[in-house]
Order: C-alpha cells, then sequence, then structure tokens
C-alpha cells in the first residue's frame, strides 16, 4: 500500500508544481534617502526592478521578485561609486496592496571619498604653455574635495580638448591612475601628458567658391607659421558665415605626420542662392499694418559687392531704401557702403519726408561693431512753431556707431551684456543748416535666476548740444514710448509736446532721452512663459522739464524655433498716457 500512496502524493505535488502561482504587479519603484537629484536618478537607473518592462511588471512572480530585491542593494552601492559613496548603506521596504506591489529602495550614502593628494604634470614643449596650466590649475576635484568620477573624466576630457585646440597633435596621457584607499576615505589622483611638440598654422586654400582670387583669402586671421590655435579657425568660419555668400562652409585642418609641423588648411565651399526675393504683410504695434517687399543679391560680381533693396508701405510710415557694398576685407572684416533712403512718416499727426543719402564703412574689432559714416540729410516736416507750415533741414554730418556684446546664447542668453553707442555732429562749415553734435547710448543686461527666470535690465540715454535746437528735424529729436522704449505708451508719444487749437496733443520731441526698464520673465516650459515689466523714461529739453512717464505690465513670451517672440500688454500711469492700455508686439533677440 506504501507504494501507491507515494505514487498519489507525487502526482498531486508535480500538479500543484505546475500551476501557475498568482501574478504580481509592480506598481512603483522610489528611491529615498537622497537629496541629489542626479544620484537618486542614477540610483533607480541601475536598478533590474526599474529596468522590467510593462509587461513583466504585470506578470512577476514571488520567486522573481524576491531574485530582484535581493540584487537592489547592490545596484544601489555601485551606482553611488561614480559620486564617491563607497560605502552606502541600502535596504528595501516592499508594500502590498492584494497583488499590487510597491517597492521602497532607502540608501544612506555615508560619507563620501575625498581626493588626499593629486598629482598633474606637464611634459615636453607645453610645458611652459601659460593657458595649458591655467587649466591644469582648475582641474576638478581639487584636494579635500569628493572624487566624483564624472568630474574627474571631465577634468581629463578638457585637458585633451585644449591640446588639440593649441596645436598639440601628438600630446599623449603618460599616466591616469587613481587609488581608492576605501577604509581611509581618501583618493588619490596621479595624472601626466607628454604634450609634443606645436604645430603651426600653415596656409588656407579655398575651393568650390564663386569670386576672383585673392578675395577671401583676405579674411585669413593668421599668416603661415602661426602658433597653431584653433580659435583662430572658429574666427575664419564666422567672418565667411557672416558674408552669406555661401550655403556650406566646411574648415579642416590637415596635420601631417612627419617632421613638418606646419598644417595646411583646406575650406570648401558651396555657394548659396544668389538672390533672394522677399514679399510680404507686416505689422508692427509702432508702424500699422503694411506690406514689405525687397530683393537681396548675395553677389553681384566676382569682386563680392552686395546689392540691398527694399520697400514699405504701412499705415503710418513708408520706406523706399537701397545699399551697395564692397568688401573691405584687409585691415578688418567689413564693407565700404553706398546707400540711400526716402521715409515718409506720420507721429502723432505730425508729418515729415526725408531723403538720406551715406557713405560709411564697417567692421568688427574684437568684439565691437564700428560703423563710420558720412550723411547728408535733406527733410520736410510740418513745424509746430510755425503753424504746421513746411520746414525744411539740410544737414551734412560724420557719425559712428559703435555696438558691444558678449552672451552665451545669440538667441536665449541666460547671461548677457550689452552697449550700443551713436555719436553724430554736424556744422555749417560742412553745408549744415546747423552746428550740433548729439550722442545716444544703450545699456541692456541679462542675468538668470534659477533655471527658469531672467532679471532682464534696459537703459538709454541720450543727449543734443545745439543753439539752433527748434530749426533740429524731428526724425533726429529723441522720443520715447512704444514697443522697445516705455511701454503703455504709443510709438514716440511721450516727449516735448503743445496742445493745439484743435485741442489735440502733439508732440514734438526734445534734447534729451532718458529711459530705463526692469523686466522679470518666467519660463513656464522651454517654449512659453510670462514677464512682468516696468518701464520709465522721459524726452525733455532741460532739467526743469525732466518728467518720467511710467509704464507696468505683464506679457507672454514664445521661443520661437526662428527667434523671441513678446507679446505684451501694458498700461501707462504718466501724465503723457493717451491711452489707458497699449499693446506691443516684438520680435527679435534680446541683445
Amino acid at each position: 500500500m506504501r507504494a501507491p500512496h507515494l505514487r498519489l502524493l507525487a502526482i498531486f505535488l508535480g500538479l500543484a508544481l505546475a500551476m501557475p502561482a498568482a501574478a504580481l504587479e509592480l506598481v512603483s519603484v522610489q528611491v529615498e534617502g537622497l537629496d541629489d537629484e542626479a544620484q537618486r536618478d542614477n540610483v533607480l537607473a541601475a536598478l533590474s526592478l526599474e529596468k522590467l518592462n510593462p509587461a513583466r511588471r504585470r506578470a512577476l512572480t514571488e520567486a522573481r521578485l524576491s531574485f530582484l530585491l535581493r540584487r537592489a542593494p547592490r545596484e544601489a552601492r555601485q551606482a553611488l561609486e561614480p559620486f564617491g559613496h563607497y560605502e552606502s548603506q541600502v535596504q528595501t521596504e516592499v508594500e502590498r496592496d492584494g497583488e499590487r506591489v510597491s517597492v521602497r529602495v532607502r540608501v544612506v550614502p555615508g560619507e563620501p571619498v575625498r581626493v588626499r593628494k593629486r598629482e598633474i604634470a606637464l611634459s615636453g614643449p607645453g610645458e611652459s604653455d601659460e593657458v595649458l596650466a591655467r587649466r591644469i590649475a582648475r582641474l576638478r576635484p581639487r584636494e579635500g574635495q569628493p572624487f566624483v568620477h564624472s568630474v574627474y573624466e571631465d577634468g581629463k576630457a578638457s585637458v585633451d580638448r585644449l591640446l588639440a585646440e593649441r596645436g598639440y597633435f601628438r600630446a599623449r596621457l603618460d599616466a591616469h591612475r587613481v587609488e581608492v584607499t576605501r577604509a581611509e576615505r581618501t583618493a588619490d589622483i596621479a595624472l601626466s601628458w607628454d604634450t609634443g611638440p606645436r604645430h603651426a598654422l600653415g596656409k588656407a586654400s579655398f575651393e568650390g567658391h564663386q569670386f576672383r582670387e585673392g578675395l577671401l583669402e583676405n579674411l585669413v586671421p593668421w599668416t603661415p607659421g602661426e602658433a597653431y590655435d584653433q580659435a583662430r579657425l572658429v574666427q575664419l568660419q564666422s567672418s565667411l558665415a557672416q558674408l552669406d555668400y555661401f550655403s556650406a562652409i566646411d574648415i579642416r585642418p590637415e596635420p601631417g605626420e612627419g617632421e613638418d609641423l606646419e598644417v595646411p588648411v583646406s575650406v570648401k565651399l558651396s555657394p548659396a542662392k544668389r538672390s533672394v526675393w522677399s514679399a510680404g504683410v507686416r505689422f508692427g504695434t509702432d508702424s500699422g499694418l503694411g506690406l514689405t517687399g525687397g530683393l537681396e543679391r548675395r553677389w553681384v560680381n566676382d569682386r563680392g559687392h552686395k546689392l540691398d533693396l527694399l520697400a514699405g508701405l504701412a499705415q503710418r510710415r513708408n520706406d523706399l531704401a537701397a545699399s551697395y557694398r564692397i568688401p573691405a576685407f584687409r585691415w578688418i572684416d567689413g564693407w565700404y557702403t553706398g546707400s540711400a533712403r526716402l521715409q515718409q512718416e506720420q507721429v502723432n499727426g505730425i508729418n515729415s519726408e526725408l531723403l538720406e543719402v551715406a557713405g560709411s564703412r564697417s567692421g568688427r574689432l574684437g568684439n565691437w561693431n564700428l560703423v563710420a559714416a558720412l550723411n547728408l540729410r535733406r527733410e520736410r516736416f510740418e513745424d509746430a512753431a510755425t503753424g504746421f507750415d513746411y520746414s525744411y533741414s539740410t544737414l551734412v554730418y560724420p557719425s559712428l556707431w559703435a555696438q558691444w556684446s558678449e552672451s552665451d546664447d545669440p538667441l536665449y542668453p541666460r547671461r548677457a551684456r550689452g552697449l550700443t553707442m551713436e555719436l553724430r555732429a554736424g556744422s555749417a562749415a560742412l553745408g549744415s543748416d546747423i552746428d550740433f553734435v548729439q550722442l545716444r547710448a544703450e545699456g541692456k543686461l541679462v542675468h538668470s535666476v534659477g533655471r527658469r527666470n531672467r532679471l532682464l535690465l534696459r537703459a538709454e540715454i541720450g543727449t543734443t548740444v545745439s543753439d539752433e535746437f527748434p530749426s533740429f528735424p524731428p526724425s533726429l529729436r529723441f522720443y520715447a514710448g512704444g514697443d522697445r522704449s516705455v511701454r503703455g505708451y504709443g510709438y514716440k508719444d511721450i516727449g516735448q509736446f503743445f496742445i493745439g487749437t484743435d485741442g489735440r496733443r502733439y508732440v514734438f520731441g526734445g534734447k534729451h532721452l532718458a529711459v530705463a526698464s526692469v523686466e522679470y520673465e518666467r519660463m513656464f516650459n522651454r517654449t512659453w512663459g510670462m514677464a512682468f515689466f516696468v518701464d520709465a523714461g522721459d524726452a525733455f529739453d532741460s532739467r526743469a522739464s525732466f518728467d518720467p512717464q511710467v509704464g507696468a505690465g505683464m506679457g507672454l513670451r514664445w521661443r520661437s524655433p526662428v527667434g523671441p517672440v513678446r507679446v505684451d500688454v501694458a498700461h501707462g500711469f504718466g501724465s503723457d498716457a493717451a491711452n489707458s492700455v497699449q499693446l506691443h508686439l516684438n520680435i527679435g533677440p534680446d541683445l
């Protein structure tokens, strides 16, 4: 009888084992005890529990769950070692709600391993290179700091990149050793580079362009034999890109393997489309609704000359402009430009028409964009002093325009500074109707506040020195108000004014200008945000007549693919506020 009973027991056990166990569902895996977000994310990403795909999470067995829980402490400890934590303590807890399971991984990271000693050395010709020495001195982690693997590797990589950028193409890393003593919680670092010889920049050769020989060679910012510096190649890339002649620019240094240390530079170019026609509908809260059209001839001939034609027709301003540019690359990158402009404008009920002809030389010197010009301006305008009869003004004057800026991003900077200055000086000896000197300066500052917030500051000042200011044309007087000035007021709505016989307020500008703006921007995500701002300013003739007008409001910010778009609603609080609320539309970079 015993054998049959044993056979029946074996059958029942086999059937029981063959029956599927009740499936568990892993609802969540949480890591607790780590304040550092990067550490927490790294631990979570290392856990096999977290790596389960949705299907396996819904069909988890007790045996599989037990296995993964046993692995979790080791996985978590290994994930913390790159952050210098080699003695972490890890516990797992399981919360059950029927067949639903949640896992908590509690971590006590412990004291990190810190750098006790580091020996970092350069040998070879680059040993005396001050740029390399400064980079070595800034390497992290330093003595006493936690030994974080990513910081150490980034430091090594930054030296390797700098060696290549400085022309040490044969450099090698002789020693890269880290000794970690867990019992003492210390790490000793030993790094050593042999820089090898420094290469020199050679001749730049240009291929695939449409211009006569010798034109583009003037843009090369080095002399063959000069010590290699990748910044020179970047400078050439920037100069070629700004010409707008080419659709593709490929600059490649070609270091050789032999004893010759001079590196030839190959520049391969592809021409851009030669003629660009444009037409469209435009709207500006300053100029109103209008149409615009133009032609840009990117190069007229093999000498690289350019032609630009532009026409605009709008509710409050009409423009017709033409410019012809000739390359001027020998001294500093720039252009000789001849331009002519016709403009008809109505501002606050006062009409003006002007013709301006100018010859200029532009260029870039360091971070400065410079334009020196000689201007002839003939203007006809309604003169408030003569009962709105037309008056005429002829001015001949030299001018100097200068703009400096630095920014961590051209479109959406988190840190940026900019300064723009303009000087004009006219004299009867040159053919002007009046003598005058005029100076205007504008400064901007962008400062990040946390990850999603920015503070934008702007200030503008200007002054005019002339004993014949009543004869000064409206187009050169100072005004405030509008999208880029004091929001909450219309375009050129702030300045010296009088009340006409019709009871209407007419603004005719001022000798001096003072404007300031404070704006706080909050981005909700990478694309959309809001801003709050306060602007104040005035265009005035004397200190006694200075009466700053204040505007404040809020706006929508859209970081579009082509640049920032700002839509603001502002209220003017000063005595010059013609309307209680103004809508402002502004498109373009912050600087």
